[in-house]
């Protein structure tokens, strides 16, 4: 095996089971190498902000000479990578329209830690376990090698985030080394003094959807409140009897949608006559910000709230591209505090996604249209106003540390008002 290829592809075993490409199908493979140079560079408003343009053909043209020698799904893995490279979250190839089998478990990266968050019903016991092994891998060094693959990276809490999603994908971790086989693999985990092994087996896309149904959350299940108002991806509830109002802001609505939530969100903090406003962005990976701004526009048209001390915005290293947006604007918007762990998404950078896909294959390529700059960019990301940690125990056990911080500061500062009182 050539050392171009292990530097490109990381595939220490090759299949030795894959079928043999032909060379029609390498010429077709490199129609779209070629179409994903053209659309790339006639697309992305600033290719080249990384990666210089000598390193990104350098990469290319060892992917050429490899070509003969790489299944389908290193080749993919091999474009993966090179489009990481470019080094900015909106440029990526994802494995959206590929319909790839995966492993039926869910992986968040928490405090360094591999915790399964979601599985089926049969291995719910797993649920806040930890992965110490992964086909025989220290995690870690799983971590190490998946890493400069995955797509949506924009500093070192999006990494984590898409680590843990892009670590269940099976044929990606087949075609990179970190499985022997792309249906079945072996995990160890552990949870407290108790450590086994569990075999998985890959699902398609529509079986992991009807089986993967047991989850934990940090966050309170807003099901159950009277007062909830909601729209596609957002919902509001009234805490506190009415003097705080919660808004769960997951995805964004349609602008019509937005306009119609907002509204009905307006009519209900003012006939509470809340003083309060939460708006939590930590489960949101983006969309249209500019209809985040049409919730703003509502919302600070309320003269009843604190506008000097109760308003506050939950973020986290799934706060991405819109939600990070608007999370830097409600801060000055709303004069809101940001609390909770920095955001995945970088405020300086390269944001507005637009796609093209590859001719053949039909592989989707995204790539950033515009450059904003929203905040000052610490460490590659937003950065809270009062940092809260989330541990793998608040998982566990439904612990909203944020949350709980931003219920006790209002506490505080109604207690010292009936004190002044």
């Amino acid at each position: 095996m050539k050392p171009a290829l292990i530097s490109i592809v990381l595939a220490a075993t090759l299949s030795a089971s894959a079928e043999a490409k032909s060379p029609r199908e390498d010429a077709l493979w490199l129609e779209d190498i070629d179409s994903y140079v053209t659309g790339l560079e006639s697309n992305h408003i600033d290719l080249y902000h990384q990666v210089s343009r000598d390193e990104f053909a350098r990469q290319l043209d060892l992917l050429r000479e490899d070509l003969p020698e790489l299944t389908d799904a290193e080749i993919v893995a091999a474009l993966m990578k090179i489009t990481h490279s470019v080094g900015d979250g909106h440029t990526s190839m994802p494995l959206w329209n590929s319909e790839p089998k995966r492993f039926p478990i869910q992986i968040r990266w928490i405090g360094g830690e591999a915790v399964i968050t979601g599985t089926t019903a049969d291995n719910a016991e797993l649920l806040g376990a930890v992965v110490k092994r992964w086909n025989g891998l220290a995690i870690d060094a799983v971590y190490e090698r998946l890493a400069p693959y995955v797509p949506f990276v924009e500093n070192k809490h999006s990494e984590a985030v898409r680590v843990g999603q892009y670590l269940t994908f099976a044929d990606l971790g087949h075609a990179i080394g970190i499985s022997t086989g792309s249906d079945r693999v072996t995990i160890e985990v552990s949870q407290g003094a108790d450590t086994r092994e569990i075999q998985l087996e890959a699902l398609d896309p529509q079986e992991l959807r009807e089986q993967l149904s047991e989850k934990i959350t940090y966050r309170h299940d807003l099901n159950a409140e009277p007062t909830m108002i909601k729209a596609s991806g957002i919902r509001f509830v009234l805490l506190e009897g009415g003097a705080t109002g919660y808004i769960q802001f997951d995805s964004y609505p349609e602008p019509e949608e937005m306009r119609e939530f907002a509204n009905s969100v307006f009519e209900a903090l003012e006939a509470a006559n809340a003083q309060n406003i939460v708006i939590d962005f930590r489960e949101s990976f983006g969309g249209n910000y500019f209809v985040g701004l049409m919730l703003a526009a509502e919302l600070v048209a309320l003269d009843g709230i604190d506008w000097r001390h109760g308003t506050y915005v939950l973020i986290s290293g799934i706060t991405f591209s819109a939600a990070m947006s608007n999370s830097a604007q409600f801060a000055n918007i709303l004069n809101a505090k940001l609390v909770g762990e920095p955001t995945g998404a970088n405020p300086c950078g390269y944001q507005d996604m637009g796609q093209f896909e590859l001719p053949n294959s039909g592989r989707l390529v995204t790539y950033s249209k515009r450059e904003y700059c929203f905040a000052n960019s610490v460490d590659g990301a937003l950065q809270p106003d009062v940092p809260v940690p989330l541990v793998r125990e608040d998982y566990v056990t439904g612990n909203d540390p944020a949350m709980n911080w931003i219920l006790g500061d209002i506490a505080a500062r109604r207690e010292k008002h009936d004190r002044v009182e």
